[in-house]
């Protein structure tokens, strides 16, 4: 029997309009699983945003007023809207485009438009505040309905050329890859890193895909995503290539942690157990200790609050690293992790690091299915699944091989030529 899902449930058969709750998805699934002190924003929250509604919304005008315009096109080259990560926008002007962020990012002046900011300033409140019934009722759909019109108008009327988005899930993101379709201009999603999970509906609704590396882009064929319209770019930036043997000791050991999801992916629905957040940090410093490592140091993924893991494992072996990661990766040793895009940025960095996934029948400890390189199916990257697996690895100093990394991650970066080649996109 098919799972039962209430999102899909009042898209199929609960009479909601499927193109508004798909758009609605990622919001509706927030109220059902984005709870608990283990996040360090939960949506249960949302009663002190009502709470201080009105000193937020004045301190946002004010800080809106001294945010700069946003730069205008310059004659003759292309605007691109683009909410990308990090080093994306740089690539794309350094190509002779005009990259501005996204709508829904702006202050008032950069926008240029009163009353499509109230629009996103109402949705964003409501996103905040408001609760599951309110989403779907007829006056709210109504105020959806709206934007999106008016999102769509906004971009005929300035010309935009194309729309990169760092993700295709959120609301925003997805009306304004349904609004690049009405208008008939091509929409990119741009991934950072390595997905933890492949499928065929999620990075699939643009017209194109970037990705970092060919590997990547296989599994995502596998996966059912057309080969044509995914493009390997690399990674955006300069990055220098790693050193042939990556440090590997255990005088300073970075362990980065196995975090849940706030939200369903769209291949299909996966509960997670909370509990097995801290398991994972027991079970990898029992590894460690056997190993002979005394102390280490835990970095949180950005969406977890440091206070509930305080709770379970602050003390006497791990202490709480909070600073840039790039730093937190220079001084470390030996990296041992899960399965996250830091597995790239600490080879980059010249640290081994070791996989650390716990798995039964193929599901990690969030009960999503184990994806390459963290499944233990790429050669030259040794992967742990229990205690005394981690303690052999570091014993016998098991190192990444870097050359995997060419697999992952194609050097140098380069924009695909369907981006390239655009000339002529405004109307």
């Amino acid at each position: 029997m098919e799972t039962f899902y209430l999102p899909r449930w009042l898209k199929e058969e609960g009479g909601m309009d499927p193109e508004l709750a798909d758009a609605l998805k990622f919001e509706l699934d927030k109220r059902l699983y984005y709870y608990g002190a283990q996040f360090a924003y939960p949506q249960e929250r949302a009663y002190l945003e009502r709470k201080y509604r009105g000193l937020k919304t004045l301190v946002r005008g004010a800080a809106a007023r001294l945010k700069p315009s946003s730069r205008p096109g310059r004659a003759g080259l292309e605007k691109i809207s683009s909410n990308a990560y990090f080093n994306l926008n740089t690539a794309l002007e350094e190509a002779g485009f005009v990259a501005q962020g996204a709508p829904w990012t702006l202050s008032p002046a950069e926008l240029g438009d009163a009353k499509l900011y109230r629009q996103i300033d109402f949705l964003k409140r409501s996103f905040d505040q408001a609760d599951f019934k309110t989403l779907l009722s007829p006056a709210f759909q109504a105020r959806v309905a709206a934007f999106r019109t008016g999102l769509r108008e906004f971009y005929r009327r300035r010309g935009y050329a194309a729309l990169v988005v760092p993700f295709d899930m959120p609301f925003f993101e997805r009306c304004a890859i349904a609004a690049f379709r009405e208008l008939g201009r091509p929409s990119f999603v741009a991934l950072h890193g390595l997905p933890g999970r492949y499928n065929a509906k999620d990075d699939n609704r643009a017209n194109y895909l970037l990705v970092w590396g060919e590997r990547i882009k296989e599994l995502y064929v596998q996966a059912g995503v057309p080969g044509e319209k995914i493009f390997v770019t690399g990674r955006p930036g300069p990055a220098a290539p790693p050193p042939l043997e990556p440090r590997f000791s255990t005088a300073d050991v970075l362990v980065i942690s196995k975090s849940m999801n706030g939200a369903q992916h769209s291949g299909e629905e996966i509960l997670s157990d909370r509990g097995n957040l801290p398991l994972y940090l027991y079970s990898v410093r029992k590894g460690l200790e056997d190993a002979g490592v005394k102390r280490a140091r835990l970095r949180l993924h950005p969406s977890e609050s440091a206070a509930w893991y305080k709770g379970f494992v602050g003390g006497e072996f791990y202490s709480f690293d909070s600073a840039p990661l790039a730093a937190s990766l220079k001084r470390a040793t030996l990296v041992v992790g899960p399965t996250s895009t830091v597995f790239v940025e600490a080879l980059l960095a010249g640290v081994n690091y070791l996989v650390y996934e716990p798995a039964a029948n193929g599901r990690d400890l969030t009960n999503y299915p184990l994806v390459p390189p963290f499944d233990g199916s790429e050669p030259g990257v040794p992967c742990a699944g229990a205690p005394a697996e981690l303690a052999q690895l570091i014993a016998g100093k098991k190192a990444v091989a870097t050359a995997v990394l060419a697999r992952y991650l194609k050097t140098p970066f380069s924009l695909p030529s369907v981006l390239t080649a655009l000339s002529g996109g405004a109307e």
